[in-house]
């Protein structure tokens, strides 16, 4: 029944990309869903070139902490934190990126002083809610310190950011969203530098859609152009 079922699949999603694609190889709708770390802090930035090269190309951003489901139409495109492991799904990796534990500079100024990784779990944490972590990468907490446990939890890293500028605590953040908040300081920066990576994953039957080929190929140069050090520290 399975086999049947991605039989089925296949035909419906080439059915549906030819009805779209048919005389209109650059228009119709591309929905990309992502982490909305990537998504607000990276993509949204330079997805405006694309829609003004092509403006009967639909473009829908779908930035969400979770995962996206290609084969129910979720999205097109899916941006992903780790590459599939089954499925008749396409992947290749865009980039490596790096985090880094930060806090906020009116924190460190009213809190004791940390001179050791062993003073760590002294100050409060921010983290992420743990049955709301949708992805095993998200888990940093455990790469530091075991004995850390975040004091605030929050389920998405933008507002995790937001609390650790406001003073709430440490927190570990990517490096290419909190290195443009001049308030913030990296704690640590040789001893706790983790690194994760983003894949680009697209369901295997449309990938050779033109409409996904042009969408696909514009997100991966746009994350080549912005070079090395927007996502990593030169510090190595």
């Amino acid at each position: 029944m399975v086999s049947q079922a991605e039989a089925m699949e296949s035909l419906a999603i080439g059915a549906y990309g030819s009805l779209v694609d048919e005389g209109l190889s650059l228009a119709g709708s591309v929905r990309v869903g992502m982490p909305e770390g990537f998504g607000t802090f990276f993509l949204a930035f330079h997805i405006g070139n694309l829609t003004k090269r092509h403006p009967e190309l639909e473009i829908e951003l779908v930035a969400n902490p979770r995962g996206f489901s290609l084969s129910k139409r979720e999205a097109d495109i899916a941006i992903s934190m780790s590459q599939p492991e089954e499925g008749r799904l396409h992947s290749r990796k865009l980039v490596d990126y790096e985090l880094g534990l930060y806090a906020a500079q009116t924190y460190l100024e009213r809190s004791p002083s940390i001179k050791q990784i062993s003073q760590l779990h002294e100050h409060p944490f921010i983290g992420y809610i743990s049955d709301l972590i949708w992805t095993p990468e998200l888990d940093y907490l455990p790469n530091v310190s075991g004995e850390l446990n975040p004091r605030l939890k929050i389920s998405n890293i933008i507002t995790q950011m937001t609390a650790t500028l406001g003073g709430a605590g440490l927190c570990i953040l990517p490096y290419f969203i909190a290195a443009r908040e001049p308030s913030l300081v990296r704690l640590f920066e040789d001893e706790i530098k983790l690194v994760r990576s983003y894949w680009l994953i697209v369901h295997s039957d449309m990938r050779d859609l033109a409409r996904i080929r042009m969408v696909s190929a514009y997100i991966a140069d746009a994350v080549h152009k912005v070079g090395r050090t927007f996502w990593m520290s030169t510090n190595k």
